[in-house]
């Protein structure tokens, strides 16, 4: 299971590099057949729009990639193929990250964020103002109904730290959630 859950971090992270290579999102049905048809200019391979789709989770449907389609993404982002892409993210230590996000401009008082991480956690928390937060729902997670926390950014696939904890009467300085693979969110 373990492994599972690294190549879909891998994976991201080379979605995350084929979007800088090719200085776009990937974000809507179009961007997909626009990437689609840039990788067989480029590449002389040709993955579908739907795989791709797949790959970077806008269908919601369980991808497990073949090693082909990831060589030709790895290929397409300027390295030799998936090998090369690993080597090097295994080395990277800082990146741009064009992932979703929430910041302190987005929020609004009342605001609800459902936040989802690995391996079944899920919370919801209501926005009180002021970047502080309320946990208003809570499921397999340490985080407990009614615990506040400080946050001033929501990054998809990326690990939340929360600052100023108020858990069950205790206090912390900082909490992460989805260390290990990130956290996923939607607006309610």
């Amino acid at each position: 299971m373990f492994f599972y859950y690294f190549c879909i971090m891998k994976e991201r992270n080379l979605c995350q590099l084929v979007e800088q290579t090719a200085g776009r999102r990937m974000e809507s049905h179009r961007d997909f057949v626009w990437l689609a048809d840039e990788l067989e200019r480029r590449t002389n391979e040709r993955l579908s729009p739907t795989t791709l789709k797949r790959i970077w989770g806008y269908i919601n449907e369980p991808a497990s990639p073949r090693r082909f389609s990831l060589d030709v993404l790895a290929r397409y982002a300027g390295l030799s193929g998936y090998n090369a892409f690993l080597q090097l993210s295994d080395r990277t230590q800082s990146n741009l990250v064009l992932a979703p996000r929430l910041t302190d401009d987005d929020f609004y008082e009342g605001m609800r964020v459902r936040l989802r991480w690995m391996p079944d956690r899920e919370c919801l928390v209501e926005h009180l103002g002021g970047a502080r937060f309320k946990v208003v729902e809570s499921k397999n997670s340490k985080l407990a109904v009614g615990d506040l926390f400080s946050c001033h950014l929501f990054i998809m696939h990326e690990p939340l730290y929360l600052d100023n904890l108020s858990h069950r009467g205790r206090h912390y300085e900082v909490y992460v959630a989805g260390k290990q693979d990130g956290i996923s969110f939607e607006v309610e």
